[in-house]
């Protein structure tokens, strides 16, 4: 089955991986369009690309079987609940194999991997599943997370600025965003 998708991915997310190339404008439409299709996968086929300062905007279609991906991903967080980390990865990978842009299957990889501290592994599906449903708060938050525990305080302040005004009482994001700010003496606050 073909689904059409809006597919959003962030300069901030791609600082130091070939798409930040596109950022840049390093790199022409044909070079684009290639890392892109490598980036996507196989089974996305890429009907538009725009580039707007530090997002890019792509429309596309994707083969997958949504309901079999689903499935396994409920059986994958079973097993998350029943404590049997590799076997609901396992069920993840495979609902992604599926349905390579499912956005449940991408964010509970990615907050599992954030559960077992493999940071990078948590940053990288996480950031596919902000691309697929950029109206997730709790994925920007986990991202700002990772970017404090990986010193980049900049990413981290981006993306809670990100979370605040979508939702500005959001007591969570404001929290992060105290412990990010300097102390009174000009110091960095405590960690």
């Amino acid at each position: 089955m073909k689904r059409r998708l809006d597919i959003e991915i962030h300069r901030e997310d791609h600082k130091y991986d070939a798409l930040g190339q596109i950022f840049l404008g390093a790199i022409d439409r044909t070079r684009t369009l290639a890392i892109l299709r490598e980036y996507l996968g196989s089974k996305v086929t890429l009907h538009r690309v725009e580039l707007d300062d530090d997002r890019l905007r792509i429309q596309a279609d994707v083969k997958e079987f949504p309901t079999e991906s689903r499935n396994l991903v409920e059986l994958g967080r079973e097993m998350m609940r029943r404590g049997h980390v590799k076997g609901a990865v396992g069920q993840l990978e495979e609902a992604l194999q599926l349905a390579p842009l499912n956005f449940e299957a991408l964010k509970t990889l990615g907050r599992l991997y954030y559960r077992q501290r493999e940071r990078d592994l948590a940053r990288h599906y996480l950031t596919r599943a902000r691309e697929v449903s950029g109206r997730d708060l709790d994925i920007l938050r986990l991202l700002a997370e990772i970017a404090l525990h990986q010193d980049q305080r900049l990413t981290a302040l981006a993306y809670l600025e990100q979370v605040l005004r979508t939702r500005p009482s959001d007591r969570r994001a404001r929290a992060a965003l105290a412990r990010l700010q300097p102390a009174p003496d000009g110091g960095r606050p405590p960690s």
